[in-house]
């Protein structure tokens, strides 16, 4: 059996899901031709596999299971069993049977809505899964990735060049900073139901934020905590309040360009990065986080220009 192209759908109702099921001989050079999509998850052979892998040679390889693969542009990939297809060359077997559901696609957005759909309804995904699949009908995600690929999905802070922070992560914390106290409520919100929300009035100058604080903090391993969901959350909050907006009168609207020399102190200064570890965005740190935060921009403004400063003091801070 060639692994691509598959022959159409041809009966009404074929052509109305666009997909074919068959039962098809395969062999190792034909699953190997599948490719994974740039959504698909990370594969992990675990004891698990390797049971199924006994499992099909025992059963002359047979397959369990539907295979889904998806037709597009004269490529075929695999959208769902990857694991199962791992199995099936761990068994060594040189033919293999299975059910397979063969989806033809128009565009790789449609593929990814597809992928969610899937595995949604057959497994636990992660959010940053989830989000994942939907990049491709996203443009928001996708400029996002686009301006700062060292957000991303999956094995962050793996190595040196992998992401530093995880987009679930990023968007929660962008949307829970734009009220009038930052907060953690976003995390209620599925990661579809996220992506419905975060547009390109969002996408914009969260990337514009997030370049900036890369610009200050950098990837390395010593700024790691000023990258956790409290101090990430207070400084957007901070920059929708001071740089998008101006807070009131006597607060006036600062340029980038001070805000970034202000995350620059907050990493030169090693008491409030010692005092960070294990501080989460709840009530109890949310406050004296702030106040921190606070000073040290009061401070590193006033030695730049010599002035008084005024920021902004919410309801919910406690001045100490």
């Amino acid at each position: 059996m060639p692994a691509t192209p598959f022959s159409k759908p041809t009966t009404k109702a074929e052509k109305h899901t666009r997909t074919t099921l068959d039962t098809l001989e395969l062999t190792p050079d034909v699953v190997n031709a599948w490719i994974l999509p740039p959504f698909q998850r990370e594969l992990r052979v675990n004891s698990r596999v390797e049971e199924l892998a006994v499992q099909i040679k025992a059963h002359d390889g047979v397959i369990s299971g539907v295979l889904t693969l998806g037709v597009l542009d004269k490529k075929t990939y695999l959208l769902d069993g990857q694991h199962r297809r791992q199995a099936f060359l761990l068994s060594e077997c040189p033919v293999g049977y299975s059910d397979v559901r063969i989806c033809h696609f128009e565009t790789l957005a449609e593929m990814g809505q597809e992928y969610v759909r899937l595995n949604s309804s057959l497994v636990r995904m992660k959010p940053d899964d989830i989000l994942r699949g939907l990049e491709q009908t996203s443009e928001a995600l996708k400029h996002i990735r686009q301006r700062c690929p060292f957000i991303g999905y999956d094995h962050i802070r793996y190595s040196d060049k992998a992401p530093i922070l995880s987009m679930s992560m990023a968007i929660r914390a962008w949307r829970g900073a734009a009220g009038e106290m930052p907060s953690s409520s976003a995390c209620g919100v599925s990661a579809t139901d996220l992506v419905d929300l975060f547009g390109m009035d969002d996408a914009r100058p969260m990337a514009d934020f997030m370049l900036i604080a890369l610009g200050a903090w950098g990837r390395d391993e010593s700024y790691a905590k000023l990258w956790n969901t409290l101090n990430l959350s207070l400084c957007m909050w901070l920059y929708r309040k001071l740089v998008l907006t101006q807070y009131s009168h006597k607060v006036g609207k600062m340029a980038p360009e001070t805000f970034s020399r202000c995350l620059m102190a907050l990493s030169a200064n090693s008491n409030y990065l010692d005092w960070l570890t294990g501080r989460r965005l709840t009530e109890r740190d949310r406050s004296p986080a702030y106040a921190r935060i606070r000073s040290v921009f009061i401070d590193r403004i006033q030695e730049d220009t010599g002035k008084k400063v005024f920021m902004p003091a919410p309801a919910w801070f406690t001045a100490k």
